[in-house]
């Protein structure tokens, strides 16, 4: 074995068989040997380095467990909270929720605090609030000894800059315009910093995201927030700075982007872009409603760029600002801001900045404007104040208002002036606007005080410039109610003696919610204008040719008118000769003008005026323009809202008019009314006239009320005064014919659509009641009043008052075109002794029903007129005539002529055209005894018989005789169909008193020897009082003419007979007969067989007698005596009778 052991054996490659490969190793439950491999050195070194290698990936390991599972998480939180709170000072307080450090998904350490939180100690309210930063370190970097880190990251952080403390504002003065290109390298400095830093540090990212930037609330309580969601700081591949991001400011997005150029590490160049930041947060304040009130609302686009100032290249700064279309707003007024481009650029060699030429469009409105601003003392060397110097220039503008609707007005502007930053006070001495319309001076100075509002003095002055230019350069905010007026209202023309003073006091403007109102100290605007047009409200045709004054102090607006015209549509026009046209306040709400206006021309044209709305005066009558003639002055007032969206109370207005012969050719009232002279004031409510003129050609004083709206808030009225002739009466109150003859004052009042109250002083007429008899002569005072209803063909009179000396009545009439048809007087009193009622109606053929009843009725009026009956001469028409009346009464006490009177007197009567037809008569006379007329039917008329026991009564109280007393009275009356009648009067017992005619026959001298009938009967004859037996006469009535046959009267002394005509139908007696004293012995002779027949001349005669004979009027007949009658005795008498 020791042989075997001690062999050396050498085996290849494929000797070497693996132990498991072997056979013993196949077997069921195999023996396995282990044999270790001998050491080596190699080995040992391997085995040594493997064992290190071991421990340091342990050590990895177990870093790498430490810091993945967070075990050393809160030792460095501790330590980054207490760095944190080291950092921010006292008043803050930083909380850090977690500290992290783990690897990244490129192995590289990250570093991540999460939920960081800086707090102010004294409210606890949170300033900021990070949701994580991350810092992304190279490890082998860090191993190596430098820290490189790669990326920066953070998100959801929020900071509110309400909680920042205050620190002073930026001190102006302190800051000039030639620093600028020391600020501008060290800008370049500080991105060469920026630069060298990230080089070394090689950083390659920083990236913020999720950040929430909360400013102070507003007035309101809103807090606007900016949100910055991916902003990057980089290199790009070119080595160059790069800042790229998206930022949300109130929902509107914007987008940055910077671009540094450098060369060597050495920045030569930026380039900036700034596009969609919205300004309006910041440059607009609202009110408490929301609505905006002051500020600039927009987006802007920004360009930046910059050059360094190298050897190579020259320094420059240019700056583009392109806003979008915004609004400008002041005092909650909106101005179109269309949009602006404004660059600027700084010069290095004069260390100004120069406004290079920009252009800012309003609307239609183009501003190119262009200037330099520059240190105040490089401008003046002996200026000390801190400021600036400002030089604008506006080449070739056009100002174009928008709702103007004129050629816009092409302008150039200088304004040269100052800002002075220590007084905090902003100065143009010289503002010069220039145009082909005219030109302004003026001068402009704004003081910010800081705490209030800015205090601002504006003055200008326009020698002459036209009013389109005055309208398109008004700025907007200025007076801006009246602007629009102006703007809206006046057109064409020229302004003269212009000047224009604004002073706002420092802190004026208190904000939202409290407009700006200036008063008359501090807003004052005046200048002439001629040659305008001005545009008055609703539909009223403009005023043209407008000469005037235009003031404007404070709230109040007034434009002086001197004179004007102004035409219609018709073409009609009328000319102003003075009036104003003013507003009240310009602040109010609803906006309301005050026109007053003093105008001339035709009255149709002064009719159309008040057509137009607003005023629409004739709107509910029923008068049109052209119903009015002749020539007029007015004097207009109204007063009316501007702008219908304020709902103004509905316009009022008035004019008081001078009418000269003005006509209207529309009844009104159904009058024609013409050649008014006089004055017509209008309303809202109605027209009212005071005037001289006619109605239906009626002279007359006319006062008229006639309401113009539906409310009827004034009433109707037409009151009209006049004397009137019979024919103008008829016109103004047909129907009166019958009653009234000559002048009457009347005086017409308007009482409704129907009725006329009517006032009449009938002293210069006469009056009469053709039925009763009864008038007023004229000279007699007397008036009356009623009312009359006009119809088609006739009138109705109502509540009819008559009051005169002695008489009056009361009732109602009715009048057609035939005349009276009814009468119905409650009260009538037609003599001093009258107490009845009345009612009349006429029926067929003028035949008038009558009504009495009362007290007492004076019937000597009824009496006369009877008597009257055929007084005028035949066919005058005056005695009868057409028509009657029928008289039905019941009167306590008639009165009569001579003091007699009737008691208990019914009567009913018919008189037809004059005649009496029919007689009920029953009374009393004041002796006791009764009056009885009747009417029975007879084969060819009718019979009247009257009856009385006392005849001397009814002879006085008819007033036909008043000598008699006493006496039986009976009278027949036969009537004729053809209106004759016959009959005779039979009287019994009676006497006759105080007759002078009997005492004139028996005591007049006749014949030659100058005897009397005293003297032939040798005694005096008492005829002072003579009874009579008897009396009878036939009477007949034929051809209006009353005659008497066979009249006999006998008596114990004297006797008489007569026949004749009593009364012809021209009121003439002409009768016959003899007279014979001693009758009762004179006439035994006639009773004589043959000698009495010889001597007493027939029956009824005597011996002796005179013969007489009456003759002339009726009332008063002349008596003649037969002187040689009285001696011849008996039948030789009747040779000397009267034929």
């Amino acid at each position: 074995m020791a042989e075997i052991r001690g062999e050396k054996v050498t085996f290849r490659q494929k000797d070497l068989v693996a132990l498991h490969e072997l056979p013993s190793a196949q077997a069921h439950d195999p023996l396995i040997v282990h044999c270790p491999a001998p050491s080596t050195r190699a080995g040992t070194i391997m085995r040594f380095f493997l064992i290190f290698l071991a421990i340091c990936g342990l050590a990895a390991g177990a870093g790498f467990f430490a810091i993945e599972t967070g075990t050393i998480d809160s030792t460095l939180n501790a330590r980054a909270q207490s760095a944190l709170n080291d950092a921010i000072g006292p008043r803050y307080r930083a909380t850090v929720g977690s500290t992290v450090l783990r690897f990244s998904s490129d192995f590289r350490l990250a570093l991540e605090a999460r939920d960081v939180n800086v707090v102010e100690v004294a409210s606890g309210a949170h300033l900021t609030r990070t949701g994580a930063v991350r810092l992304a370190i190279d490890p082998l970097a860090l191993a190596s000894g430098r820290v490189s880190i790669r990326r920066i990251s953070a998100h959801d952080i929020s900071l509110d800059t309400a909680l920042l403390p205050a620190s002073d504002p930026m001190d102006l003065s302190k800051t000039r315009i030639d620093s600028l290109p020391f600020a501008l390298e060290q800008a370049f400095q500080r991105l060469d910093e920026a630069r060298g830093l990230i080089e070394r540090t090689g950083t390659g990212l920083v990236r913020l995201s999720g950040i929430e930037i909360r400013f102070p609330p507003d007035h309101t309580g809103h807090v606007a927030r900016l949100m910055i969601d991916d902003l990057r700081l980089s290199l790009t591949d070119k080595g160059q700075v790069a800042l790229d991001g998206v930022m949300e400011l109130e929902g509107h997005r914007a987008a940055l982007s910077v671009q540094s150029n450098a060369i060597n590490g050495v920045t030569r160049a930026l380039a900036a872009r700034l596009s969609g930041l919205d300004l309006t947060p910041f440059l607009l304040q609202k009110d408490d409603n929301g609505e905006p009130r002051e500020g600039l609302q927009g987006a802007i686009d920004m360009d930046l760029n910059a050059t360094r100032d190298t050897t190579e290249a020259d320094p420059a700064i240019k700056a583009t600002i392109h806003h979008t279309p915004g609004t400008v707003y002041f005092d909650g007024v909106g101005q179109e801001l269309s949009g602006a481009e404004v660059s600027a650029t700084y010069d290095f060699a004069k260390n100004s900045i120069e406004i290079l030429p920009s252009r800012l469009r309003f609307g239609p409105t183009v501003v190119p404007v262009s200037g330099a601003i520059i240190d105040l003392d490089r401008l003046n060397p002996a200026e000390k104040r801190p400021g600036y110097g400002l030089d604008l220039l506006v080449s070739g503008g056009h100002a174009q208002a928008a709702s103007g609707g004129e050629q816009p007005t092409l302008f150039d502007l200088q304004a040269s002036g100052r800002y002075l930053t220590a007084a905090r006070e902003l100065q143009f001495d010289s503002m010069q606007v220039s145009s082909p319309s005219g030109q302004m001076a003026g001068s402009l100075k704004i003081r910010f005080p800081g705490k209030v509002s800015p205090e601002i003095s504006f003055g200008a002055q326009l020698p002459r410039m036209e009013v389109a230019a005055v309208k398109q350069l008004w700025p907007f905010w200025m007076a801006r109610k009246a602007r629009d007026w102006a703007v809206s209202s006046l057109f064409g023309g020229e302004v003269t003696d212009g000047s224009i003073a604004v002073f706002i006091p420092a802190g004026r403007m208190h904000g939202p919610g409290i407009p700006m109102e200036l008063d008359a100290n501090e807003l004052r605007i005046a200048f002439d204008i001629a040659d305008t047009r001005l545009n008055l409200p609703g539909d009223m045709p403009p005023v043209r040719n407008l000469a005037g004054h235009f003031d404007l102090h404070g709230a109040q607006l007034t434009v002086a008118i001197k004179d004007a015209n102004s035409y219609f549509p018709s073409g009609r026009s009328v000319t102003a000769t003075g009036g104003t046209f003013s507003i009240a306040s310009t602040y109010a709400k609803p906006l309301m003008a005050d026109l007053a206006l003093d105008v001339t021309g035709a009255a149709d044209a002064l009719a159309e005026l008040s057509t137009f709305k607003p005023i629409d005066a004739l709107k509910d009558t029923d008068f049109v323009a052209k119903d009015f003639r002749g020539e007029a002055e007015a004097s207009v007032k109204a007063r009316f809202g501007l702008i219908k969206a304020h709902n103004p109370p509905p316009p009022q207005f008035s004019a008081s008019i001078d009418l000269n012969g003005v006509s209207i050719g529309k009844p009104l009232a159904g009058r024609t009314v013409a050649d008014l002279k006089g004055t017509l004031d209008v309303d809202g409510t109605a027209a009212r006239l005071q005037a001289n003129g006619t109605i239906d050609t009626v002279p007359a004083d006319i006062m008229l009320v006639e309401p113009f709206n539906k409310a009827k808030t004034a009433d109707r009225q037409l009151v009209v005064k006049a004397t009137l002739s019979n024919e103008q009466r008829n016109k103004l109150a047909p129907g009166l014919s019958d009653v009234v003859d000559g002048p009457v004052a009347a005086e017409v009042t308007r009482l409704d659509g129907d009725r006329q109250g009517i006032k009449l002083d009938l002293t210069k007429a006469s009056l009469s009641l053709p039925v009763v008899g009864w008038s007023k002569g004229a000279g007699i005072p007397a008036t009356a009043t009623f009312e009359l209803t006009e119809k088609d063909k006739g009138a109705d009179v109502h509540k009819l008052q008559l009051t005169g000396d002695g008489f009056g009545l009361r009732g109602d009439l009715r009048m057609d075109d035939a005349g009276l048809a009814t009468a119905d007087f409650s009260q009538m009193q037609l003599s001093p002794g009258d107490d009845f009622a009345l009612s009349l109606k006429r029926g067929k053929g003028r035949i008038y029903d009558v009504t009495l009843s009362g007290a007492s009725a004076d019937l000597r009026p009824v009496l006369a007129k009877l008597r009257a009956e055929g007084d005028g001469p035949v066919g005058d028409g005056k005695s009868g005539g057409d028509g009657g009346a029928r008289v039905r009464g019941k009167i306590d006490r008639l009165v009569g002529f001579n003091d007699e009177k009737l008691a208990s007197a019914n009567v009913s009567l018919f008189v037809n055209n004059g005649h009496l037809r029919e007689l009920d008569l029953t009374g009393v006379t004041g002796s006791g005894q009764a009056v009885v007329g009747k009417t029975s039917k007879a084969d060819r008329g009718e019979t009247i018989t009257l009856t009385s026991g006392d005849a001397g009564a009814v002879a006085r109280f008819t007033n036909l005789y008043d000598h008699m007393r006493g006496g039986l009275l009976n009278i027949r009356i036969d009537n004729g169909p053809d209106g004759n009648w016959s009959g005779f009067v039979d009287l019994r017992s009676f006497s006759l008193v105080n007759e002078s005619r009997l005492q004139s026959m028996v005591s007049t001298p006749v014949g030659e020897d100058g005897r009397s009938l005293n003297s032939a009967v040798k005694r005096d004859i008492d005829v002072s009082t003579q009874k009579f037996q008897r009396g009878f006469a036939r009477v007949v009535y034929r051809d209006r003419s009353l005659s008497v046959e066979n009249g006999v009267v006998r008596g114990e002394e004297i006797g008489a007979t007569f026949q004749g005509m009593l009364r012809d139908a021209r009121g003439n007696m002409d009768m016959t007969g003899t007279f014979m004293p001693a009758y009762g012995l004179n006439r035994l002779f006639a009773e004589l067989p043959i000698v009495g027949a010889i001597l007493g001349n027939g029956r009824d005669r005597g011996l002796l007698g005179i013969t007489f004979k009456l003759t002339g009027p009726f009332a008063q007949p002349k008596l003649a005596i037969n002187p040689l009658s009285i001696i011849a005795p008996g039948v030789f008498r009747q040779i000397f009778e009267f034929q």
